[in-house]
């Protein structure tokens, strides 16, 4: 996908939050338990674990150590992203920051889950037997949350839309150096398109390659508006 006027792209997952460390045990909650200690919350809520502050600062050091000053930053509105891009800003004096934009942008929030997201693993057995089959067999790319939307869907649907805004706003707010701060699934649907993957290669980037927490992926525009990844998935310190 071509972005002119663009230069230099960084999407930036957010740090870890309180979900995340449920969501390493599996897609629901092992227990009743473990769902009260997280608390039952619509996703845009969950907020950052201790760790995912520490992350962000670190990782906007890191940004400012190795890109400068930004001439935009954009997140998805949800509060991890927002407390990421909080934690992202420290780096930077208030002078600094007077320097550039901080804007929001519903088009790079998360994949959506669906409303099983808040169930306990017994509970999708018991009241949804088919499920784990159909989680299992189907194709990554394809296959679609109860309630929720799939990865093509969003990656062909909002993804496209969030980089056509993107090309424009980079004209209007003088936007050449770019970072993003999103979630996993949303940037791997962002590199399908910068990257042209394949149907092949953008199921096993799901399966295989979901981002770390404040990972740095980040793109090297050509005249011509081409992106070149330079590196992906790296934490910067």
């Amino acid at each position: 996908m071509v972005l002119r006027g663009v230069r230099d792209l960084i999407l930036i997952r957010h740090g870890e939050s309180i979900r995340n460390i449920s969501e390493s045990k599996g897609p629901f909650y092992q227990s009743n338990e473990a769902r009260e200690a997280v608390g039952v919350l619509q996703d845009r809520l969950f907020p950052l674990t201790k760790n995912g502050h520490r992350q962000a600062r670190n990782a906007g050091r890191g940004l400012k150590s190795q890109f400068g000053i930004p001439d935009l930053v954009i997140h998805s509105g949800f509060a991890r992203t927002v407390e990421t891009t909080d934690g992202i800003l420290k780096a930077y004096s208030g002078k600094e920051r007077a320097k550039f934009q901080v804007l929001e942008n519903h088009l790079i929030r998360e994949r959506n889950s669906g409303y099983l997201m808040n169930y306990t693993e017994k509970e999708v057995r018991e009241m949804f037997p088919w499920w784990g089959d159909y989680w299992h067999y189907a194709d990554k790319f394809l296959v679609i949350p109860m309630g929720g939307e799939s990865m093509i869907s969003m990656a062909e649907g909002r993804s496209t839309a969030f980089l056509k805004l993107l090309e424009a706003d980079s004209y209007k707010k003088g936007g050449n150096k770019i970072f993003v701060v999103s979630h996993g699934r949303a940037i791997l649907g962002l590199r399908y398109l910068l990257e042209d993957w394949s149907y092949g290669r953008a199921n096993y980037a799901l399966a295989n390659e979901n981002p770390p927490n404040c990972s740095a992926t980040y793109y090297r525009f050509g005249a011509y508006g081409h992106p070149h990844l330079q590196f992906a998935n790296r934490i910067l310190r």
